[in-house]
């Protein structure tokens, strides 16, 4: 399995064209990748942080830097604003129920602009509709990929995987120290956790270039992705 794991990593990185690494073990591997996130400092968050602005460009995944909730509620609201519906006249909203999400403060952002929110919350069995009826949807994701500019999506109670494939813009929020350098970083981190219902690795909007080798945005989920990533460093002691 492991062995397995690192060939399959080295594969990746050797068409990044950034070489290959001597195989260790997992439990080896995941011990260095777990000190080296825990020893990084703001500025090398801040450095990565570049790096994903400039991966996220071409997949066209819109990544904004934000100091606080507040500027991020903003931010969500200005995107809101600007967004037509791709189906129908309905503009409402679903939103992941998580912490991050609530401190953001969207419902009277919204509700100037006449826009209907819902938080998935476990147990509401409008959950489905709402996300059927939503043109945005918005959740955490648990980390960010710099080197492939990846969202990494965990499902969990009240935080539903389709709230991230179903509406046509997806905005993900996630806290900067969230942040990672590779895929390597966030399988070490994963396998930390306990394991989620299911996980969706994202990289941008849904493409494809099936039809005629033109390229396509929406085709199966969101024609329009977002990242917000909180950098200020109240927000990272607030929301920790």
């Amino acid at each position: 399995m492991a062995n397995n794991q690192a060939l399959f990593l080295d594969r990746i990185r050797i068409a990044l064209k950034q070489g290959s690494r001597p195989s260790m073990s997992v439990a080896t591997d995941d011990k260095a990748f777990l000190q080296s996130i825990a020893s990084r400092g703001r500025e090398e968050q801040l450095l990565l942080l570049r790096q994903l602005m400039d991966n996220a460009e071409p997949l066209h995944l819109q990544v904004h830097g934000c100091a606080s909730l507040t500027a991020a509620g903003e931010c969500v609201a200005a995107i809101a604003r600007e967004c037509k519906p791709e189906f129908g006249t309905c503009r409402e909203i679903v939103l992941h129920d998580h912490p991050l999400v609530h401190g953001l403060q969207l419902a009277p952002l919204l509700s100037v602009q006449g826009i209907a929110n819902h938080l998935t919350r476990s147990g509401d069995p409008d959950v489905r509709q709402h996300t059927v009826n939503a043109s945005i949807g918005i959740t955490v994701a648990a980390w960010a990929i710099a080197e492939s500019a990846t969202i990494v999506q965990l499902t969990r109670p009240g935080q539903p995987r389709s709230t991230s494939l179903v509406p046509s813009i997806h905005i993900a929020v996630m806290l900067l120290s969230n942040l990672v350098a590779t895929l390597a970083e966030a399988y070490a981190l994963l396998r930390r956790e306990q394991h989620p219902d299911s996980l969706v690795l994202i990289s941008g909007p849904s493409k494809t270039a099936d039809i005629e080798h033109t390229m396509v945005h929406g085709a199966h989920g969101p024609r329009e992705m977002h990242l917000i990533v909180l950098t200020g460093a109240m927000v990272e002691g607030e929301t920790a």
